[in-house]
């Protein structure tokens, strides 16, 4: 698990334990373990994701990949990817293709869900609404609009969150999403130093 992510999950972690709300809630937790079993559901999430690219299809948005596993059967109940940009997102698509049986269940997702409403609604809510229960994390959203958001969402309302299960894989096939959002960070940086001189 890289150094940054391990933060986040640290910091995620320690803003839950400081809302009261988590002492009424023992379910609400955070970790960065994770099983073999885990493992093999993140590889077909990140599969998924592969059917598409960023440079032809989901520009300006990152490539995704969603499992949705009953863990009384460890059988997969849905399955979506992100396939090009306005549609709806990986989430959506696997929470479609379970209906019902996404209630209780876990969900491996290789980009951190997002938190905002821009073409489509939030991924994270829609976790939260579909009743899912656990949710393993590929790799942490850079993007200054989830950043961290998609996680407290999901921990905000008692869902186990575990980070960075096949984080390698799940960051180098967004690189490069990771990359123009690395660059348009600078570019505010600089544009920012310029107007205070």
């Amino acid at each position: 698990m890289s150094y940054h992510l391990h933060m986040l999950c640290s910091r995620s972690l320690s803003v839950s334990l400081k809302n009261s709300l988590f002492v009424l809630n023992s379910r609400r937790t955070q970790t960065t373990e994770y099983t073999s079993e885990d493992e093999r559901f993140m590889l077909r999430a990140i599969e998924l994701a592969n059917t598409v690219t960023y440079e032809e299809h989901t520009n300006p948005n990152p490539i995704v990949g969603c499992v949705l596993v009953d863990p009384s059967t460890n059988e997969i109940v849905g399955e979506g990817y992100h396939p090009k940009a306005g549609e709806p997102h990986a989430e959506v698509y696997a929470l479609r293709a379970a209906g019902k049986k996404a209630k209780g269940a876990t969900a491996y997702v290789t980009l951190e869900p997002c938190n905002h409403f821009g073409r489509t609604a939030a991924c994270s809510r829609a976790l939260v609404d579909a009743g899912v229960k656990r949710v393993l994390i590929g790799a942490y959203d850079t993007d200054p609009r989830v950043a961290g958001g998609g996680m407290k969402t999901l921990l905000d309302r008692g869902i186990e969150v575990v980070c960075g299960c096949k984080e390698k894989e799940a960051t180098e096939m967004n690189r490069a999403f990771f990359d123009r959002i690395e660059k348009e960070r600078l570019e505010k940086e600089a544009q920012t130093r310029q107007n205070k001189t």
